[in-house]
């Protein structure tokens, strides 16, 4: 019966997802994977999110000791338990307005502080204006424009329609395939042609549009190859389709 256990233990512990890093590999900054992202939207003055994820490589690393700053304001870790022995951790922070520049470091247990990722995103970026009309009708074709374009966006574009169900009861759903292209021109439009609203079946009312850059940052060499700072720029609008 006690074998059991501890194989029942053993079986728990090899399947966590947490890397069992400490004593001076904890302190050791070539030890560490770093994987930072920082989010906006359509909100002029607000990031959307920001966090930092830790690993060895290949275990997420939950360390309450290694401490993260940004612009030298602590952020905080976040776990969370999962299904089957798995967990989600990264560091995140609630002082989410945007900056000129974002600057991180890493504090190890032995107190040493370290530099960890740097960027400064790309000021052109904010010259960038699109034109997405309200509605669309779907007897035409759907035209958006843009100018000053400086760095490519990605277009991710999906269906919404009503799916019926009874005389008195209807449900929505997406289609199954999200369209994607990149808009790489300075300036141009982008046309969605009128087939695309074309269903017979199902009655289409809304067009969802994403468009998104992004931008990386400077990452300390110390760190395991892979380390990664990425600056993400969103766009959201909801297009009702008549």
């Amino acid at each position: 019966m006690k074998n059991l256990k501890l194989l029942l233990l053993l079986l728990i512990f090899s399947s966590c997802d947490v890397s069992t890093l400490g004593g001076k590999s904890a302190n050791d900054l070539s030890k560490y994977k770093a994987t930072i992202l920082i989010e906006t939207d359509n909100k002029k003055d607000d990031l959307r999110r920001i966090k930092v994820s830790l690993s060895d490589g290949d275990k997420q690393i939950i360390n309450d000791e290694v401490k993260i700053l940004v612009n030298n304001i602590p952020m905080e870790l976040y776990v969370k338990d999962e299904l089957y022995y798995t967990k989600t951790s990264f560091y995140t922070t609630d002082s989410l307005s945007k900056k000129a520049s974002y600057y991180f470091e890493i504090i190890l247990p032995d107190s040493t502080k370290h530099a960890l990722a740097f960027i400064k995103p790309q000021k052109e970026n904010d010259l960038t204006k699109f034109l997405i009309p309200d509605a669309a009708l779907k007897s035409q074709s759907f035209t958006l424009k843009w100018s000053h374009l400086f760095t490519p966006y990605r277009l991710h574009f999906l269906k919404r329609f009503e799916l019926p169900e009874s005389e008195n009861n209807t449900s929505t759903s997406y289609d199954n395939g999200v369209t994607i292209d990149t808009l790489r021109t300075k300036k141009g439009a982008y046309t969605i042609p009128k087939l695309y609203f074309t269903d017979s079946k199902n009655n289409i009312d809304e067009l969802s549009i994403t468009l998104s850059r992004e931008e990386t940052g400077l990452m300390n060499i110390k760190l395991i190859n892979g380390s990664s700072l990425t600056f993400r720029h969103n766009i959201y609008k909801k297009v009702v389709v008549h």
